[in-house]
């Protein structure tokens, strides 16, 4: 888990340093001037040292599903169904969301690791058709509103929520994903699970806007609106919620909207916030989209070989907090013991969503 990243554009790229590259004063006073673009010439050539390999010892970790070499092949199955673009489809393929899927559900029956995945690259190349450079309703706000209404409508139908009679227009091949797994979904929990549900997609869709509005905007945030908006756009609120299908278990509300459940939601948010932003950037630089947790702090004034210790150092902060509210939990549900093994089995699971990504990143 040990790295050094070099900010390169290509993977091939020798690894060596260069100087940052200045923008001109023409360019910067220029109507069509990126900060991001030239944030990205900033830090491209760059060199980071990366070292996570005893950020989580004693949590569960290194598991693969055994069944990852099938769900790959019904990964890319799907994916042919909901990306009709050949390049776009090659690169969702690249992403190998059957791995992630493995990492983070690695002991989940089959049906259900299906269910998972059907969620995750739903939910990936939605949120990729937006926050890319790679796709037109990047750049064109209006459609892209019009796509996340009639998106919302057409998730909220399928979850079975909606008053409407008639089935919504579908926007995108994407959503037939969805459909599929909210079918599956239904199946398996009542209304109360599915109301839950559809708020986090709900909130997900709200940040995705102010993701898109930010960007387009044509600034680099400073930390805090930037954390604001990331934590709504992981998407591991969602995520969350799956363990129930992956565990074959349903927590009570008293527990599943419990403030103590909240804040260990939160902090493994956060710690995949940094791995993410930490172990993608290279990816960032070379499409010119840097809207990431590094240059965010780069930019305030922090220096580039201070920015990573820190952010370990909060990420373990993160960590520390999170096994204590665990902790909590564990202490008032001990009267129930079989509520207890159900509970203390689900925060593994939130922990193998943050030690999986790591693997995966």
């Amino acid at each position: 888990m040990g790295a050094t990243i070099s900010l390169m554009a290509r993977l091939y790229t020798p690894l060596r340093l260069r100087p940052p590259l200045q923008s001109t004063t023409d360019e910067e006073s220029s109507s069509s001037y990126d900060p991001n673009a030239a944030l990205s010439r900033e830090l491209r050539g760059r060199r980071i040292h990366v070292d996570m390999t005893k950020s989580f010892l004693g949590w569960p970790t290194g598991a693969r599903h055994s069944q990852y070499k099938r769900l790959q092949l019904e990964c890319d199955r799907v994916l042919e169904i909901g990306v009709l673009d050949p390049n776009r489809c090659r690169k969702f393929k690249e992403s190998d969301f059957a791995l992630f899927s493995s990492l983070w559900w690695p002991y989940a029956e089959w049906e259900d690791l299906y269910t998972a995945m059907l969620f995750t690259v739903a939910l990936f190349v939605w949120d990729d058709t937006i926050d890319t450079n790679e796709h037109t309703l990047a750049s064109d706000f209006e459609r892209a509103e019009v796509w996340r209404e009639e998106s919302l409508s057409y998730f909220k139908y399928h979850l079975k929520l909606s008053p409407q009679d008639v089935e919504p227009r579908c926007p995108d091949e994407i959503c037939l994903l969805f459909k599929e797994f909210a079918e599956r979904f239904c199946e398996k929990f009542a209304e109360e699970q599915r109301l839950r549900m559809f708020s986090k997609i709900e909130n997900f869709v709200a940040h995705n806007k102010l993701e898109q509005a930010e960007r387009l905007a044509g600034r680099i945030p400073d930390y805090d609106e930037y954390m604001r908006i990331r934590y709504g756009v992981t998407g591991v609120r969602m995520f969350t919620l799956l363990l129930e299908i992956t565990q074959q278990t349903v927590l009570p509300a008293c527990v599943m909207d419990s403030p103590e459940m909240e804040e260990i939601i939160k902090e493994c948010n956060f710690i995949i916030i940094v791995i993410n932003d930490i172990l993608s950037l290279k990816k960032e630089i070379a499409t010119d989209c840097v809207v990431n947790l590094v240059p965010v702090l780069y930019k305030s004034g922090q220096p580039l070989e201070k920015v990573i210790p820190y952010l370990t150092e909060e990420m373990h902060a993160s960590r520390d907090r999170l096994d204590s509210t665990a902790a909590k939990l564990d202490a008032m549900t001990r009267h129930d013991p079989q509520l207890n093994r159900s509970l203390m089995t689900f925060i593994d699971g939130i922990r193998i969503m943050d030690t999986g990504t790591l693997e995966y990143s």
